[in-house]
């Protein structure tokens, strides 16, 4: 309701009660004339478009950051093999996972949301019928996507909390749910998938960029055949997606920037404008939709840069330009730049195994050959562009980060390889040299650092034009489309389930295929296994997949976490390959027993 009308309504209400106090039963007759409702908002096409339009934005910003508290949007990566939060390494709760419990905000944030999209595609799905549509096809896409939506919610559902209250239609408020078996989820889904797969459009048909077609449909029943257990069903539906035509994995330069010369092909797949399918892209499966500065496309940076964002560049690039390396007195670097990634905060610190060890632990040639680990992909080589640092001129290098952390970092922050200021910052998540004017402001140096600078400098800022390299103060976004499926991942859960069959020889093409595009060293069926398919997911899909959802599918995060994250492993416990049901639902689940999961 738009607050003027309810004002209007409210005002209406109070005039008719001063003049008519006696007619009490009119009075108290709510008739809904000019806000909206379910009741006069399905009534027609457009009416369901709009549900479903809702149910896009709900999906995207269940996977995106939205600029609140970092733990609550970063739970899918903390406390994971993958990161840890590099402010509050020692006590956040997914380091300490002992204080990690039912009463967690974000465990609400991410039950409740989940069930958001459930509850509004059921609306959708229940109610549809009750309206006449010219043709049948469209309202049986419609429903498609609502079905698609449903199932794609139950996947978080599922995954992160096991049996969980399993609701198909639309309800009113109950305090009655109980919990269903995992199975009986997994069947629904896969009913919902069904569906959407056979009603859903062609990719090449789709209305608009980022809706949901057939195959994102089928690459998510892979993937549900597969946590299901049902491996053979799970390489047919991948198969259909991987040999249907549609996809292909991009192995030439294009798109935006391809004509530069310091990219790779995989470089080109993150920068701005280049991941929808119009663009050339024929990887990308699926895709959220980014708009800049435009009311509900998440990319508002100027009106209101805190609240309608994707932040991820300032959560996940480090807070370099607070840094004041050893033998300074003065930040080492100039100012936060778009030659340096943005203006990060350094929220959230890839772990070292994300960093270092998965790069080496299969080649070690893939550490120089590997593209996806090209400095172009992750910034290693930090240039010192303050004049009135003793560092002026030097790259700090973190191909070697314990031997550039000494020589440059005061020993006391020294820990771990994990210091929130510098280390490797992935670009794909980062949009270095690519920001939008309006972040972007004059590159000028203090009369100080600029009577120090060299020519080199000064001509290098000049280079940009205005404006200039220097970030403004409201610089945080990540104004890209985001992949939510890509076609390496398909890939990746057909090699899953050929290696569950035992088929490691067919597991290790598979995986070869990306490893090729990615100039990496090719695996052998020997070398497959599950710890093998997770890294490589890690190396081609980190932030892409939400890796917790991953891990807890297949029982891991207690494993990949004890091993891989260093201020966690040693308070993580089995049971938290499960979220726990949040407190807030049990204890107004007044009619019936939503039980807990154990350990919780």
């Amino acid at each position: 309701m738009k607050p003027n009308n309810y004002l209007n309504y409210i005002l209406t209400v109070l005039f008719t009660i001063g003049i008519s106090a006696c007619d009490e039963d009119k009075i108290l007759q709510e008739v809904p004339l000019s806000f909206t409702t379910i009741e006069n908002s399905y009534t027609d096409q457009a009416g369901f478009e709009a549900g479903v339009a809702q149910l896009y934005n709900l999906a995207r910003r269940y996977m995106g950051n939205t600029g609140g508290n970092v733990s609550s949007d970063w739970d899918f990566w903390l406390g994971t093999d993958c990161g840890w939060h590099a402010r509050d390494f020692y006590t956040n709760v997914y380091s300490q996972y002992t204080a990690f419990g039912a009463d967690n905000e974000n465990v609400y944030e991410r039950w409740t949301n989940a069930y958001k999209i459930v509850a509004n595609a059921n609306t959708i799905v229940d109610r549809i019928n009750e309206v006449i549509f010219d043709d049948e096809a469209v309202k049986n896409r419609i429903i498609g996507e609502a079905r698609f939506m449903r199932a794609w919610a139950y996947r978080f559902l599922v995954y992160l909390w096991g049996d969980v209250p399993l609701i198909l239609n639309e309800e009113s408020p109950r305090r009655n749910y109980v919990r269903a078996p995992a199975s009986d989820v997994l069947a629904a889904m896969i009913e919902d998938l069904q569906f959407a797969k056979a009603n859903l459009p062609d990719v090449d048909e789709i209305e608009q960029e980022g809706r949901a077609h057939s195959d994102v449909a089928t690459h998510y029943l892979a993937e549900t055949y597969l946590g299901n257990g049902d491996y053979q069903l799970a390489i047919d539906e991948a198969s259909e997606v991987i040999d249907g035509g549609n996809f292909a994995l991009m192995t030439s330069r294009f798109g935006s920037r391809g004509d530069e010369t310091n990219g790779n092909v995989w470089w080109d797949l993150f920068r701005r404008n280049n991941q929808n399918r119009s663009t050339g892209n024929t990887e990308g499966i699926w895709i959220f939709q980014i708009e800049y500065e435009i009311n509900g496309g998440y990319g508002q940076i100027l009106s209101n840069p805190r609240r309608d964002a994707n932040t991820w560049e300032r959560q996940l690039g480090p807070h370099y330009n607070s840094w004041i390396a050893q033998g300074d007195d003065t930040e080492t670097f100039a100012y936060p730049s778009t030659y340096h990634g943005g203006r990060g905060q350094g929220f959230f610190r890839p772990s070292t195994h994300m960093t270092h060890t998965i790069w080496r632990n299969v080649d070690p040639s893939d550490w120089e050959n590997d593209i996806r680990n090209d400095n172009i992909n992750i910034l290693r080589k930090w240039w010192i562009d303050n004049p009135l640092s003793v560092h002026y001129g030097d790259t700090v290098d973190l191909n070697d980060s314990q031997s550039a952390y000494q020589a440059y970092l005061v020993p006391a922050t020294i820990e771990n390889d994990s210091n929130r200021h510098i280390y490797p910052t992935f670009l794909k998540y980062c949009t270095q040299n690519n920001h939008v004017a309006e972040e972007r402001m004059s590159g000028q140096l203090s009369s100080n650092q600029q009577a120090l600078a060299t020519t080199e400098h000064l001509d290098f800022i000049a280079s940009f034009s205005e404006p200039g390299p220097r970030m403004v103060q409201g610089a945080r976004a990540y104004l890209v489309d985001i992949y939510a499926a890509r076609l390496p991942e398909t890939l990746l859960i057909r090699a899953e389930a050929y290696m569950n069959l035992g088929n490691t020889g067919a597991a290790a093409d598979d995986i070869n295929v990306i490893r090729n595009r990615a100039n990496a060293a090719p695996v052998s069926a020997a070398d497959v296994d599950i710890d093998l398919i997770l890294d490589e997911r890690l190396r081609e899909l980190f932030m892409e997949e939400p890796r917790r959802v991953t891990l807890n599918r297949l029982g891991l995060l207690y494993d990949r976490t004890q091993r891989y994250n260093f201020y966690a492993s040693s308070t993580v416990a089995p049971h938290n390959n499960l979220y726990p049901i949040p407190n807030a639902e049990i204890q107004n689940n007044t009619e019936a027993e939503l039980t807990q999961n154990d350990g919780y």
